[in-house]
């Protein structure tokens, strides 16, 4: 009698999981970005995950709309937890989810505009409201801001900075104070549009992150790859470019001299590698087309570096090329332009992450890739053309993560990654664990795991991480209802540990969270 009974109950526990497999590139659930008038605009600008923000246990999504709206949506169902309307983003770089900002244990957004509006604005996650916003009209008639990004603390206030980079009048690069919107310091390379910011680790020694801009105008001396200094925003190094520079991303230390290293994507269709130090130029590689976006893919051929996904306009394949020597891993043919190609947790079992992206224009297809060889795993023929795509952790219950898609018609898509149904028996409820995540992630310097108990108690608290052998290299233990722990990348030891997946799990209240995935790329 009791096996009776034990069998159906792992029946009643199984079902609904079966029942909810999917295909790959099958709706779990879609939204459209509706207008008021025909001939208005309402292209999914950019489309990205944030950590859960309704407490349903699930990661969100937010989607920026050419009808001048942000939307944060539900990433189980798909229902709109909250707008705010704006001006949207130019391009996907121009929406982002950061680490909690105000204080409230929600992960909350940061937007940069376009069009008349010219902000970069602070959004509360939680509940879609201006925590601080900063107007570039303050130079002229101001610029439209291309990207935003976070910074490692430098105002010592434990809060993410904030990176920004403006065009038009504005021209320059900014570090804001990520809890007020203070400026900590801003850089103009001349009247030049900076293109291309990011974090980019130590490149002067003095123990901070610095920052690597690219820029980009109408003359031949604007198109530069600059190094900031972190603290200052003062110039470490400057060169140029054969064409504007669209795009910059660290991709670790590539050439042995122990500073990080990073790769820049042009209007003229080059993948550039420089050198963190000095800027020398290690390895180019031309592509052809114009290199809008330029995204890492976790280390696929065991060298220590991420590899790198160029998208933009005028490509007709996507493109893995090595981050260490500039060699195309490989390159698949698309239906039309690659607008987008970016990572995603792996998603065809091999523990290796994956590749999905989209093309636009007359062929407007959806393509998941595997990792490694750039076969497609599966394709789905979208209304329109793809102008964003990004992951969200597992909505369908298999184990892996699904896929935000968004088209230049209106509609926001939740696909299903495809991967066989998996049972997780881990058993998580809203009321002990409403938020926990890490960020940035991939992460280069340091990522920050944080976690919030919805129930107020005050209990030995540990976050274990592991590495793929199910080793734990560091472990955090605390007494708190609140957390957030930044991990470095070093070992119990001290030493740092290997490029790579890492794994954390976060246990509290006689209960362990569910295991989640983090990739650390230096």
């Amino acid at each position: 009698m009791k096996r009776v009974i034990l069998i159906i109950t792992l029946l009643s526990i199984l079902l609904p999981i079966a029942l909810d497999a999917r295909d790959g590139g099958d709706v779990i659930w879609s939204y459209y970005a509706d207008v008021e008038n025909p001939w208005d605009w309402h292209h999914i600008r950019s489309i990205k995950n944030i950590a859960d923000v309704n407490g349903d246990g699930h990661e969100d999504a937010l989607a920026v709309s050419e009808n001048d709206t942000l939307y944060c949506l539900s990433g189980e169902a798909g229902d709109v937890i909250w707008t705010f309307t704006a001006d949207p983003c130019f391009i996907t770089r121009g929406l982002t989810s950061v680490p909690d900002l105000d204080n409230d244990g929600i992960s909350d957004v940061m937007l940069g505009t376009i069009w008349g509006t010219k902000k970069v604005f602070a959004i509360s996650g939680a509940t879609g409201g201006i925590i601080w916003q900063y107007d570039t009209h303050e130079y002229g008639t101001g610029g439209w801001i291309y990207e935003v990004a976070p910074m490692s603390d430098m105002d010592g206030d434990g809060i993410t900075d904030i990176l920004a980079s403006a065009g038009g009048d504005a021209y320059r690069a900014y570090l804001f104070s990520g809890a007020t919107g203070t400026k900590i310091w801003e850089y103009s390379p001349g009247p030049y549009a900076v293109f291309g910011i990011r974090e980019a680790g130590d490149l002067n020694g003095d123990s901070n992150p610095d920052v690597v801009i690219t820029t980009g105008n109408y003359v031949a001396s604007a198109f530069r790859t600059i190094a900031l200094n972190g603290s200052d925003g003062s110039e470490l190094w400057n060169v140029g470019l054969t064409s504007t520079g669209w795009t910059v991303t660290p991709i670790g230390d590539i050439d042995s001299d122990d500073v990080n290293d990073v790769a820049v994507g042009t209007m003229d269709g080059k993948v550039i590698a420089f050198s963190g130090d000095d800027g020398t130029v290690i390895w180019t590689r031309n592509i052809g087309g114009t290199v809008v976006d330029l995204y890492p893919l976790p280390d696929i051929n065991e060298d220590g570096i991420p590899e790198l996904l160029p998208s933009g306009t005028g490509m007709s394949s996507f493109y893995c090329i090595d981050g260490l020597t500039g060699n195309v891993i490989w390159s698949t043919s698309a239906a039309d332009q690659v607008f987008t190609s970016v990572a995603i947790p792996d998603i065809s079992g091999d523990g290796i992450w994956d590749v999905v992206g989209g093309t636009g224009f007359s062929s407007c297809v959806f393509y998941a890739m595997d990792g490694l060889s750039g076969d497609n795993l599966w394709t789905k023929n979208m209304s329109s053309s793809v102008e964003s795509a990004w992951w969200i952790e597992d909505i369908d219950n298999n184990g892996s993560s699904d896929i935000l898609v968004g088209l230049r018609d209106g509609w926001i898509y939740a696909l299903a990654d495809g991967n066989p149904v998996g049972v997780d028996d881990t058993i998580e409820t809203q009321e002990e664990l409403r938020l926990y995540q890490n960020y940035p992630n991939p992460f280069n310097t340091s990522t920050l795991i944080s976690y919030n108990l919805a129930t107020n108690r005050h209990e030995l608290t540990r976050i274990k991480i592991y590495n793929v052998k199910g080793q734990v290299v560091k472990q955090f233990s605390i007494v708190n209802n609140k957390l957030s722990i930044e991990w470095d990348g070093k070992d119990e030891s001290g030493s740092s540990v290997l490029n790579g997946i890492y794994f954390y799990q976060i246990e509290a209240n006689n209960f362990k969270s569910k295991i989640k995935k983090m990739v650390l790329i230096r």
